[in-house]
């Protein structure tokens, strides 16, 4: 199931969800398919897990904050090797923040600059199911859609809007990077 193209590499942007605990296996799992994987987080991320884990399930340096490095603009921005900015699991406040344009963590930061830098963005939210049928989120999501970002959809369980399977989040990412 691996991709026969060389470099291709991707940004594991990674939110304040609990489902930020499928992170390293998403990570892990998308190593082994021959891709390359830089991984951020956010402030609320490192609340539920340790960068050093995605440190150790990418093999690289967890991005936790912005410095003078413009880490953003050397992985998203314009002709950078960056082939998909993947931000999984999504929370409801990143989703609406990167609909509105506001830019004030590390991963709507990178989604700005893939935004800008016309490199695609995959979202999969995760989150409780009333924020995720909220009618301003479902907005926010069909704004950007309508905007060309792809969403892997939640499974509904338990009353939320569970990430995506693990097996599902990768097989959708390497069928989109097939078709880049």
């Amino acid at each position: 199931m691996g991709l026969k193209e060389e470099n291709t590499k991707i940004v594991l942007a990674v939110c304040g969800s609990v489902a930020a605990i499928e992170a390293p296996k998403i990570a892990r799992e998308l190593i082994r398919n021959g891709i390359d994987v830089e991984c951020v987080m956010t402030k609320s991320a490192r609340r539920i897990i340790h960068p050093y884990v995605l440190h150790w399930a990418s093999g690289k340096r967890v991005i936790t904050g912005l410095t003078g490095d413009v880490e953003h603009v050397k992985l998203c921005g314009i002709n950078s090797k960056v082939n998909l900015l993947l931000i999984c699991p999504a929370t409801a406040n990143t989703i609406s923040k990167i609909a509105h344009g506001i830019d004030d963590t590390t991963v709507t930061t990178f989604a700005s600059t893939a935004l800008g830098s016309g490199i695609p963005v995959v979202i999969v939210p995760a989150m409780h199911e009333s924020i995720y049928r909220n009618p301003f989120v479902s907005e926010n999501i069909e704004k950007l859609k309508k905007n060309g970002i792809k969403f892997i959809e939640p499974r509904f369980e338990e009353n939320k809007a569970k990430l995506a399977d693990v097996d599902k989040v990768v097989k959708e990412v390497l069928m989109l990077l097939r078709r880049i």
